[in-house]
């Protein structure tokens, strides 16, 4: 029902079902909802309107306005002050001050308050008779007043003087008021550009509507009916472009008015491809900013561009008006008059001038139904030369008009396909059976019947060129190019399909050659094989460079150095230094697009003329120029994992920030442009996961799947025809979050907390050794203060000794006895000494192994049966220096006590681990156990005891002793 374009270039359509949106590639279509207050109201919207500030209003079937935020895609309605039974809106409209209004079916008017968000009923802004119902309101910017379409009559207010003018009341004297005193319906009000002021009327009682215009300048009023071309009619709107140029749309038209004529000039209301329209009622017209016109219609949405028109067919008519034909135009030459000569197979000869009206055809040759195939003028005679079917010519005389039609012996009645010209004026002919025949204009005499020559014999000719170096070029079909001398007639150099590598022709049939410089001919053989004429070395154009398909069938130059291709289906616009390929085909205007093998030619003017089996196509070049910087892209959407998410809210934050488990993303993107959408390339790359530019020629959705953790920055460009870049390039920065495993404060802590431990494992180890260190000076000292007292009591014993030894020799005795006791105990203190400080018996193990030297040299001293048992896993025990000195010294002091100080037959030692204790058991059996035997030994023991925390338990009789210690080992 409607359609607007936004200030970033969306085009926006009011439908039956939702609002949409277009970017040129794709639609998004949003609709109500009753679960959410900023949707839209209904489906069917009725009206689209844009404002100065860009704001895009819209009206609902049900009667709703509002606005709705093309960024966030929200609605928000904006109520009516009063709303009677009676109001139903019309249309929007908006004065010169920007002041938003409401125009409703019964004549009222609402003013849009900014301050409250509301419509205001203010039918007094617009002053006109009380009994005058309005149905139109326009702002006049020439005479700066508004004009009021009534259903009594025309209505002037001046919003400056607050005067009004109107029938039977015009103070001001108004010429336009005079002018239509008698009208009484007035509706469809427009003004132009130059002030002059138009409207429709269809008073009751009639069938049809009434169109009046007044000139402002001149004062004239014409009236126009189009019933007559119409029929039955009903007009909808009026479109005035920013050229000037007018439209009327209603049903079922849609035409363009002019002054100077009395009918519309109407776009055919039919059916016949996809570049035709079909509809009954052609609802709304805009202007978008590239001047293209989109029409909304009750069959859907169309959009068209008739000044960017550029493509231009031309039917076989003649100037006598009778209907025109369709034939296969198989040639074209420009006379000196500038007439344009087109010849067609089984159609004979039509003539132009250089606008392409048809003209009379010359009498000498324009009574002729012939099939000609190929046209030349001899630039030295300007006789034009026609070839025709059955090996027959016309030379066409431009100067006596008269015209000669020969059969040639030579030709054998084979079609005469091609024919060239060389610089001498010989001209050269290519038929049907494969012959290469020449004219030489010298031996000849000028005489067309005579001074033919056979040349060679080939496949059947497809194009015969000369190069102006001295050389002809003949295409061949199956038996691919064959170069030879002018002079000489020797073959230089044939080209096929199976030649040697990097001189094979792409197919053994070419079709049509050019030159593009001195040394490179672009030869049109299924793709475009570029043929080096210095090294003989061949490239192609083909499909893997942007052709459509690798069926070209005939090839020109323009006067710029640009390639144009004619295909079986499209024309293509090759740039041959960046090989660039833009593609034509009927969606451009192009009404018929296969073309014929070898069917163009080039006008003096530069435009260039296409054949096809139907009619002839023609285009100037020039217009095709795009050396202005193409449209900025824009990102116009972004999915994730195929959920669609909100780019204002994106483009807002600055990035896209995704999880890692969820980095599936779309992107879509678009230059806006619906004039040059499909003309365009566009380059892509996410930074730095692509590392170059990726081309599309479509606008597409980009889809990466996966993303590792990042940043990333999606760019994207546009490049036109001519290979210019746009200046600027879209971006979206996107944040791929890594895991909390993953991310930098966590390999922080990490590295902090490997410090830590390894902090407190070092100082744990620097403890331990100083804790060692402490032990090892500790056992040293008291092993020092045992050595020390036990040589003090030496020293003691051995003065006593030497007193005594003259006196009491018995005594004298004793006291050696004990010096010898002494001196043994401190080796055996100082031997204690030395390994307990020594590293290498730092274990268990060492331990155990003294236990069991220790026991050995008790057992031997003592004479008595001391059996050890240990079990093995005591010597895997981690202990650390203190328990291991303290267990060895209580299990020697107790067993020395109980060897020195009772009469021991036999001692069983038992040493074990029971969960987290180590117990040490001592069983004897003794001849007689004082009573305080058991006190003296744990006095003797008392000091171990307590230092390693243990508990010990004794039990004796008069027949044996036993003592356990209970070592905690936690």
């Amino acid at each position: 029902s409607s359609v607007v374009q936004d200030k970033d270039g969306y085009i926006w359509i009011a439908t039956t079902n939702g609002l949409q949106r277009y970017d040129g590639s794709s639609f998004i279509t949003f609709k109500s909802s009753r679960n959410n207050p900023q949707a839209l109201p209904s489906n069917h919207i009725y009206a689209l309107f844009k404002d100065s500030r860009q704001n895009l209003w819209l009206l609902s079937e049900n009667q709703k306005v509002g606005t709705f935020d093309t960024k966030k895609f929200v609605f928000k309605e904006v109520p009516l002050e009063v709303r009677g039974a009676g109001i139903t809106i019309r249309h929007f409209f908006e004065g010169p001050g920007g002041q938003i209004m409401l125009i409703t079916v019964e004549g009222h008017f609402f003013r849009f308050d900014e301050s409250r968000q509301i419509f205001i009923l203010q039918d007094e802004m617009f002053p006109k008779p009380s009994n005058w119902k309005c149905n139109e309101i326009v702002w006049d910017a020439v005479a700066r007043k508004y004009w009021l379409g009534c259903d009594s009559g025309l209505v002037q207010f001046d919003p400056f003087s607050k005067r009004v003018n109107y029938r039977g009341h015009n103070p001001d004297n108004d010429p336009v008021i005079n002018a239509f005193k008698e009208q009484r319906l007035v509706n469809s009000l427009f003004t132009d550009a130059k002030g002059n002021l138009t409207y429709s009327s269809w008073p009751p009682r009639t069938s049809f509507a009434r169109y009046f215009r007044y000139y402002r300048k001149t004062g004239q009023v014409k009236k126009y009916e189009f019933v007559k071309q119409l029929g039955y009619h009903e007009h909808r709107g009026v479109l005035q472009q920013r050229n000037g140029r007018i439209w009327f749309y209603g049903m079922p038209f849609f035409g363009e008015w002019t002054d100077d004529s009395p009918d519309l000039n109407l776009i055919a209301n039919e059916y016949r491809g996809e570049q035709s329209i079909k509809f009954d009622y052609a609802n709304h017209a805009f202007e978008d900013k590239e001047s293209n016109i989109w029409i909304a219609t009750d069959n859907g949405l169309y959009i068209f561009n008739p000044d960017a028109q550029i493509f231009n067919t031309f039917k076989l008519v003649r100037p006598d008006g009778k209907p025109a034909i369709e034939a296969p135009v198989q040639a074209l030459a420009e006379l000196d008059n500038g007439k344009i000569i087109v010849g067609c197979w089984g159609a004979g000869i039509f003539c132009y001038d250089q606008d392409l009206n048809p003209a009379p055809v010359p009498r000498s040759i324009s009574a002729r139904r012939l099939s000609v195939w190929d046209m030349a003028i001899n630039h030295k005679t300007r006789d034009l030369w026609i070839t025709l079917q059955a090996g027959g010519l016309i030379v066409y005389n431009q100067k006596s008009e008269k015209a000669v039609e020969i059969y040639p012996e030579i030709f054998k009645r084979s079609t005469i396909r091609q024919v060239d010209e060389d610089t001498s004026g010989n001209l050269w002919f290519g038929t049907h059976n494969g012959a290469l025949i020449k004219w030489d204009l010298k031996k000849s005499g000028n005489d067309p019947s005579k001074g033919y020559e056979l040349v060679y014999e080939s496949g059947m000719s497809h194009k015969v060129h000369f190069d102006y170096k001295g050389y002809i070029w003949l295409a061949t079909l199956g038996h691919g190019i064959v170069k030879l001398d002018a002079k000489t007639y020797k073959v230089v150099k044939t080209f096929t399909s199976e030649g040697k590598e990097g001189e094979r022709l792409f197919m053994n049939s070419p079709g049509d050659m050019t030159y593009y410089d001195d040394t490179t001919l672009i030869v049109s053989a299924g793709c475009l094989n570029i043929i080096n004429t210095r090294t003989n070395k061949i490239s192609y154009i083909s499909a893997d460079h942007g052709l459509p398909s690798n069926t070209t069938e005939s090839v020109e130059r323009d006067e710029k150095g640009t390639i144009w291709a004619g295909m079986t289906n499209g024309i293509c616009r090759i740039n041959l230094k960046r090989k660039l390929v833009t593609y034509y085909d009927r969606r451009d205007g192009i009404a018929w697009d296969k073309f014929n093998l070898a069917g163009v030619k080039e006008l003096r003017d530069g435009r260039i003329v296409f054949f096809t089996d139907h009619n002839f196509l023609v285009f100037d070049p020039k217009r095709f120029g795009q050396q202005s910087l193409p449209p900025k892209p824009y990102i116009t959407g972004f999915k994730l994992a195929g959920n669609a998410l909100s780019l204002d809210s994106i483009l807002w934050a600055k990035r896209a920030i995704l999880k890692y488990s969820n980095t599936s993303i779309s992107v879509n993107f678009s230059a806006l442009s619906y004039l040059q959408q499909q003309k365009m390339h566009y380059y892509y790359m996410l930074d730095p996961l692509d590392k170059d530019w990726i081309r599309t020629d479509r606008p597409v959705e980009v889809t990466y799947n996966y993303l590792p953790p990042g940043q990333y920055v999606f760019k994207v460009k546009s490049e036109n025809a001519d290979g210019i870049a746009s200046q600027d390039i879209a971006t979206l920065p996107i944040v791929v979050r890594a895991p909390a495993w993953k991310t930098w404060w966590f390999y922080s802590l990490i590295g902090l907390l490997l410090i830590v431990i390894l902090y407190l494992i070092d100082r744990e180890r620097v403890k331990r050794r100083r804790s060692l260190l402490q032990v090892r000076t500790q056992i040293a000292k008291n092993l020092t203060d045992d050595i020390s007292s036990t040589l003090n009591n030496i020293n003691v014993l051995s003065e006593i000794a030497k007193i005594k030894a003259d006196k009491n020799v018995e005594q004298s005795k004793d006291f050696i006895d004990q010096i010898s006791d002494k001196s043994r105990h401190m080796i055996e203190a100082m031997d204690d000494m030395l390994w307990s400080i020594a590293p290498e018996n730092d274990s268990m193990k060492q331990t155990v192994l003294r236990i069991k030297e220790v026991t050995d040299g008790m057992r031997i001293a003592s004479d008595t049966e001391i059996d050890l048992i240990v079990d093995n896993k005591i010597q895997l025990l981690e202990l650390d220096m203190k328990v291991r000195h303290e267990f060895f010294f209580f299990y020697k002091e107790a067993l020395a006590f109980l060897l020195s100080n009772n009469q021991c037959r036999q001692i069983f030692v038992n040493i074990n681990r029971v969960k987290s204790k180590l117990f040490i058991e001592i069983l004897s059996e003794c001849q007689d156990t004082a009573d305080d035997f058991r006190v003296k030994f744990a006095k003797a023991v008392d000091r171990r005891v307590k230092a390693l925390s243990a508990d010990m338990d004794i039990m004796a009789d008069n027949k044996s002793f036993s003592v356990i210690l209970y070592v905690d080992i936690k």
